[in-house]
């Protein structure tokens, strides 16, 4: 890691290498884990949260949080953007770096109300997985959909400017008529899962068995189900399950399904 800059109350863990990283690496081995730490119980009305992460050519990062983020109560006052917390991720991916984000989930807790966006900047040569996890309430309370809304934007483009992907999720809690349909009520726990492959994988032949692969993974606790991304970049994955640890479980999986297409090993046990 080059530099970084941090301020309360975000934090990041010391650089952990879990692969074997003895003389005559590859990349991938040398490839650096990092948690994500935020200090204060959660976000809270008026909270703003920017996280900007830059990766340099050939390197290779994985991410992810040290715990659950807790969006708290926040009761509406009139259209005042005070009764809301917010999240912006700024990501840069150099020339043949990797970069896998698996966070852990967003707890919407009654009336609160969370905007959410991603604007990432991907070298055609590099790879992204990038994950989001919802909770929509505390579940073991009996918690579900008295959050106010959700708002969560991806945008993934080239250097260049050209966009690859773009998608745009408006979830409503109490305002939501689906809440309590037999779907949604036993698989509960939302997630999306980006997977992006570069230019120089064979993609007629390499999405359409990892597609199958993916979706294997679905089990009693797990439904999920993946489209092509335009211009045969990579896949989006949707999925829904019973418990935030199936969910976890089958987009941990996920990425081990694109590491093992890269010839690397599977995400080690422990994460």
């Amino acid at each position: 890691m080059c530099d970084r800059y941090m301020a309360y109350p975000l934090s990041v863990s010391p650089v952990f290498r879990l692969e074997d990283n003895g003389e005559g690496a590859t990349p991938a081995q040398q490839r650096a884990y990092l948690y994500r730490m935020n200090t204060s119980p959660g976000l809270l009305a008026g909270d703003s949260l920017a996280v900007s992460v830059r990766l340099g050519a050939g390197s290779s990062l994985y991410l992810a949080d040290q715990a659950a983020t807790k969006v708290h109560t926040m009761p509406e006052v009139g259209t005042e953007k005070a009764t809301w917390a917010s999240v912006h991720y700024q990501i840069e991916v150099g020339e043949n770096a990797t970069l896998e984000f698996l966070p852990e989930p967003l707890i919407l807790f009654r009336e609160s109300a969370l905007q959410q966006t991603a604007e990432i900047t991907l070298h055609p040569t590099a790879y992204l997985s990038w994950g989001e996890i919802i909770l929509p309430g505390r579940l073991s309370r009996g918690e579900c959909y008295q959050f106010r809304e959700c708002f969560s934007r991806l945008h993934l483009a080239a250097p260049d400017g050209q966009v690859w992907f773009t998608e745009a999720m408006k979830l409503l809690g109490k305002e939501n008529r689906f809440s309590q349909s037999a779907l949604f009520a036993s698989e509960p726990v939302l997630g999306s899962l980006v997977l992006v492959l570069p230019d120089q994988v064979d993609m007629v032949n390499a999405l359409t068995p990892l597609s199958h692969q993916i979706e294997a993974l679905a089990t009693d606790s797990l439904s999920l189900a993946c489209s092509v991304l335009p211009g045969r970049r990579g896949l989006f994955v949707r999925a829904i399950a019973a418990t935030t640890r199936a969910m976890q479980a089958g987009f941990k999986a996920a990425v081990s399904e694109v590491r093992s297409l890269r010839k690397q090993a599977p995400l080690p046990y422990s994460l």
